[in-house]
């Protein structure tokens, strides 16, 4: 049975009202939330270690709601929103000499948010707001449990890393921590980033050059044309938020042929679905060529997912595949069309697969029955029950 302690909503004693709005992301910051679910005609409900809890005791309305994000954000986002657009956008809230909103001066928070007109409860029609939390702090990457040989593969100096998993699983959060390691300790090396928005903020004071981050739709118009901009600005590593499109992607094997480093993410289930994944984008009559040029720069391929733990908590677990020689020469020699196979073969047959790595962890208790079934597939699951005799 999962632990979890007790989580009291908070409080709004001043009413509701856009500040006491701010003070409450700021307290679901300090109460390690993960993500604010905002709709109306319900409570507010957060995300705290991959659990839905109810953060308000009153329900609120949807003319609240509107009159609170045209104040807290812009009445344009909420016009959008009603027209059927739904807005991306980032919140800052930064702190003063007078902690506003729960900030000390020089502390700073930001918000992923997500805005959608949907039908909802009781709700014909109502904006459905989504705000993922980025902590101020990037974690360090040397204190992320990441393996040995893994670590030190993750910053090549030209080449394609992905970084894959589904929504929610980290993928962000292991990027940053990878740029401003890199930046902590090879301080010559120049960063660029394209964001949709811009999460982590990745610059410090005391960087001799502080990561330039654009991002899209008030920066630039792409991510293919933010890697172009970064092609011209002689990066070492260029950052781009997700590989979704053909432009996108030839762009991005392009610059690791060119002897910069691209790091990017995937919504992938394991290692072996990014070669396809990637390759669909491409027209059939260039998929070889494009397949050849993607085995060229390559460098690993990362699919992370957060574990639920017993002790209220969440663990990162993670199932990956580096590109050194030998394997290059191995896959060269079959038909592109049988590459993502062999990695996930490769991955299986090593006992490195998340499902693998979340047995142990349920034979140690660290996760439940119900956590171990969303780790893998009934197939697995009887596989590994089965192997040890269950």
């Amino acid at each position: 049975m999962i632990e979890t302690e007790v989580f009291k909503p908070f409080g709004f004693e001043g009413g509701v009202n856009s500040n006491t709005f701010k003070e409450f992301f700021v307290w679901c910051a300090h109460q390690s939330v993960s993500d604010i679910h905002i709709q109306g005609g319900n409570q507010l409900v957060v995300g705290r270690h991959g659990r839905l809890l109810r953060a308000s005791e009153f329900v609120l309305a949807d003319d609240n709601l509107s009159k609170l994000l045209d104040e807290v954000f812009t009445p344009e986002i909420r016009a959008n929103v009603r027209g059927g657009h739904p807005v991306d956008r980032a919140l800052q809230l930064d702190g003063d000499s007078n902690n506003r909103y729960g900030l000390m001066r020089g502390e700073r928070l930001r918000f992923r948010c997500n805005f959608v007109q949907a039908t909802a409860g009781r709700q014909d029609t109502t904006i459905a707001l989504t705000m993922r939390v980025i902590p101020s702090v990037i974690r360090d990457l040397r204190e992320m449990g990441i393996e040995k040989d893994l670590f030190d593969a993750l910053l090549p100096h030209s080449g394609l890393g992905i970084i894959g998993g589904i929504t929610g699983s980290g993928k962000s959060t292991l990027g940053a921590s990878i740029y401003r390691y890199c930046g902590d300790t090879d301080p010559d090396r120049k960063i660029t980033t394209t964001e949709d928005p811009i999460e982590y903020i990745l610059g410090r004071h005391t960087d001799v050059l502080p990561p330039t981050q654009l991002q899209i739709g008030r920066d630039v118009a792409s991510y293919a044309e933010g890697i172009r901009a970064h092609l011209r600005r002689a990066p070492s590593i260029i950052g781009v938020g997700e590989m979704r499109d053909l432009e996108t992607f030839l762009a991005g094997v392009l610059a690791g042929q060119l002897g910069h480093f691209n790091l990017t993410t995937l919504h992938i289930h394991s290692p072996g679905e990014a070669i396809p994944r990637c390759l669909t984008m491409v027209p059939a009559e260039m998929r070889e060529s494009t397949a050849r040029d993607l085995l060229g720069v390559l460098q690993y391929i990362i699919v992370q997912k957060l574990l639920r733990t017993t002790d209220g908590k969440r663990q990162a677990v993670r199932e990956y595949i580096i590109f050194d020689d030998a394997l290059r020469a191995t896959l060269a020699g079959m038909p592109y069309t049988h590459w993502g196979q062999h990695i996930d073969s490769i991955i299986r047959e090593e006992r490195r697969r998340i499902a693998d790595q979340a047995w142990v962890l349920y034979l140690a208790k660290r996760i439940d029955r119900s956590e171990l079934a969303s780790a893998m597939t009934t197939y697995q699951l009887r596989e590994l029950e089965q192997g040890s005799g269950s």
